[in-house]
Parts: structure tokens; C-alpha cells; sequence
């Protein structure tokens, strides 16, 4: 698993095969087949792995933080932080689509976690006094939206180089921004 993960940090999903798995572990030709059935195999238990951690991450923030804006801002915050701390996961869970994603129940379970937080909170966000009048699927959409572009955005230092240069004031740094683009969104949902 962590050969295929270094594969996709050096390159892209087209350059990851069982066989440049085996080149890079070191091993016989054969010896991926011994774990992964094929590639699909390979990349369903890699897009597992990455849903896991996030999902762990979030669950945590689900038993320690109370107050459902300051946890809706920190689910945001973990999303990103997932996202640069996991940049090979982060790109086989988002893009490539499984031919056969019924075939994966375990990928089911752990895909669910995450989402499952973000529901939650966002449910509690618009319990409280004051909420705004949106639709839950929306809004949960909507912080799932911003979490993910904020990620991608934020992966690509030529943008943040050049949103520097004049075209935005400089915003601080990333983890500033990152907390300043969360806390605007959980904010926004109580007028």
C-alpha cells in the first residue's frame, strides 16, 4: 500500500499498475496478486485506507467538540488538513470512480463516517436559534463543496503564489486561511 501510495505522489493514477507496484516494493511480478485481485482491487483498498483516517479524524471531533458551528469550522479545518497530509489518498478517493463499487462493502462502511459527521453537525448548526431557513442537503453539500475546492486550491502553490501577486490581499498563511474560509461558512448558517 505504501509503494502505491508513493506512485501516485510521484505521478499520476495512469502510472499505477500491479506492475509498477511490484517494481516499486521490490518484489516479483506476482506478489501484488497475492493481496490485490487487480488494480480496481488495489485502488478500492487505498480509497478505504484514506476514508478511514478521515473518518477517524472526524469521529474524534464528534466526541470533543460541543458546540456544532465551532465543530462544523474544525470538521472543515480536519478535511483540509486531511487533504495535505494525505495528498496520494486524497487523489485516489476523489478521482477515480470504481467500475464495480457494490463489490466493496468495507469501502461502504468507512465512506459513510465522514459523511455521517458532516450531517450531523450541520443538522445541529440548523437546530440552533437564529438559523437560517436551508435545506439540509444543501448546506451539507454545500461545506462539502468548499472543504473539497479549498483543498484542491490550497494542493496547488502556483494558484496560491499567484493569488498573492496582487490579484487578492494576502490572506495570511495556509492555516489561516483555512481556518478563515471554515469559520465564514459555519458562520454563515446562523444569520
Amino acid at each position: 500500500m505504501q509503494s502505491a501510495l508513493e506512485i501516485l505522489q510521484e505521478g499520476t493514477l495512469a502510472d499505477l499498475s500491479l506492475r509498477a507496484l511490484a517494481r516499486k516494493a521490490g518484489v516479483s511480478q506476482t506478489a501484488p496478486y497475492r493481496h490485490f485481485a487487480d488494480k480496481e482491487a488495489l485502488i478500492a483498498a487505498l480509497k478505504q485506507d484514506g476514508l478511514k483516517k478521515l473518518g477517524d479524524g472526524m469521529q474524534v471531533l464528534m466526541g470533543t467538540v460541543k458546540d456544532p458551528l465551532v465543530r462544523l469550522q474544525k470538521l472543515g479545518m480536519r478535511y483540509v488538513e486531511f487533504a495535505d497530509k494525505y495528498p496520494a489518498h486524497f487523489k485516489i478517493m476523489f478521482e477515480y470512480d470504481l467500475c464495480d463499487y457494490q463489490k466493496y462493502a468495507e469501502l461502504h462502511e468507512v465512506s459513510d463516517i465522514g459523511f455521517q459527521c458532516l450531517q450531523t453537525t450541520v443538522d445541529e448548526c440548523l437546530a440552533l436559534p437564529g438559523a437560517r431557513k436551508i435545506d439540509p442537503a444543501v448546506a451539507q453539500f454545500t461545506a462539502w463543496s468548499m472543504v473539497h475546492g479549498l483543498s484542491v486550491l490550497l494542493m496547488n502553490q502556483s494558484m496560491i503564489e499567484h493569488m498573492k501577486e496582487g490579484h487578492f490581499v494576502d490572506l495570511g498563511d495556509r492555516n489561516r486561511i483555512i481556518e478563515q474560509v471554515t469559520k465564514f461558512f459555519s458562520d454563515s448558517l446562523v444569520g
